[in-house]
């Protein structure tokens, strides 16, 4: 080998696959949000068609204005993660040619590893707004469904 150690080369690759992993499973379950979200909206906008009340109207419309913010986070979000696992192969990819051909891909190697690292945080902190939008939209539900229909009982 001759731009690092074995042992440092394989300690990097490791390392590289378990954050490749980690954004993969993050993938996943932001999918899985984002394809829940739009199944909401979606039986909301089915809903707007037919509901005839009122007030009933009203509220599907706030929960529509509010699940717009949501879905775009949730988008950024799994863009942000496979922008990270590109950086991530990226890193793996010039770790790779750096053993093979006599070049210093140092500055590609730290720049597209610390890139792919930096990325994680700011996509997990969406993940958390978007988090906050479903529970302010909960409350409200709840608090619309205590109003409107705790009465009746």
């Amino acid at each position: 080998m001759t731009g690092m150690s074995t042992a440092l080369f394989t300690t990097s690759i490791v390392t590289i696959a378990i954050l490749i992993s980690a954004c993969g499973s993050l993938i996943i379950s932001t999918s899985g949000r984002l394809i829940r979200v739009t199944d909401i909206c979606r039986g909301l906008c089915e809903k707007a068609k037919t509901e005839t009340n009122e007030t009933e109207l009203e509220q599907i419309f706030y929960q529509l204005e509010k699940i717009g913010p949501r879905i775009k986070l949730l988008e950024s979000a799994l863009t942000l993660f496979y922008v990270s696992i590109s950086s991530f192969t990226l890193t793996t990819l010039f770790l790779s040619v750096d053993q093979v051909i006599p070049k210093d891909l140092n500055v590609l190697t730290l720049g597209t590893g610390i890139f792919g690292v930096l990325i994680m945080p700011v996509a997990s902190i969406l993940l958390v707004a978007e988090r906050q939008f479903t529970m302010k939209s909960i409350w409200q539900e709840i608090d619309y469904v205590n109003k409107t229909f705790k009465k009746r009982h």
